[in-house]
């Protein structure tokens, strides 16, 4: 057998893979938004997605698993498309506030995001999440223009992230208007040592809009309509 035979077979056999990973996780989706997150059993997800238990098995091993694995895929693709609207810009904490206010406006339309969002948080021991790939490098771009003030990535890291983390709580109990995410975004900055003044002019720039790719687990209805 030829290097090259072993290769493409490895690399067929990981394609595979990831098409059975993806379609458990969008299986699972559908039966969470349908049971909600507490009301599953693994009989469920199987059942929808039509496999075996081994096969469910071989890739999650509990329904927690599933919602933290959802959770981070759905982070991502929002991050990433965030990533390249802000891309262009120069001002880091221009870079925050957008990104913020862009993720949080995402979040607030699809109300069943905010609850995976919720109960599977943002684990900062994920070697795949983006939130802490891209975060620490605004954040240590504005700490040295001095637009923020912390003591160091980390600390101002867990504000946003903790800010972030209870916008989403609100969004999954309790009914909130347009504003909420605004008056939150500016509690981030106050703690971050950003003046009235500032703030105010961060939360009024242009808005671009995120363009969802059709491929996209966050189009799906079950989000949408959450």
């Amino acid at each position: 057998m030829t290097e090259q035979t072993v290769n493409h077979r490895t690399r067929v056999g990981q394609e595979r893979r990831e098409k059975m990973r993806r379609r458990l996780l969008e299986s699972a989706l559908g039966v969470f938004a349908e049971k909600g997150i507490d009301g599953t059993v693994i009989d469920d997800f199987i059942s929808a997605a039509g496999v075996s238990r081994g096969t469910f098995y071989n890739y999650f091993k509990t329904p927690s698993d599933l919602v933290t694995a959802i959770g981070e895929l759905l982070s991502n693709e929002l991050v990433h498309l965030i990533e390249e609207h802000v891309e262009g810009m120069d001002n880091p904490s221009e870079i925050l506030a957008t990104g913020l206010r862009l993720f949080l406006k995402t979040t607030h339309e699809r109300p069943t995001l905010a609850r995976f969002f919720w109960r599977a948080g943002f684990n900062i021991n994920a070697t795949g999440h983006l939130i802490y790939q891209y975060l620490p490098v605004h954040i240590g771009r504005a700490l040295e223009n001095r637009s923020i003030k912390a003591a160091d990535i980390p600390s101002a890291l867990e504000v946003i992230v903790g800010i972030m983390l209870a916008t989403m709580f609100a969004y999954s109990n309790r009914q909130t208007d347009a504003h909420y995410s605004e008056q939150m975004i500016a509690h981030c900055f106050r703690a971050l040592g950003v003046d009235e003044k500032e703030i105010t002019r961060l939360l009024t720039l242009s808005l671009p809009d995120i363009t969802l790719p059709e491929d996209s687990m966050l189009q799906s209805p079950a989000l949408v309509s959450g």
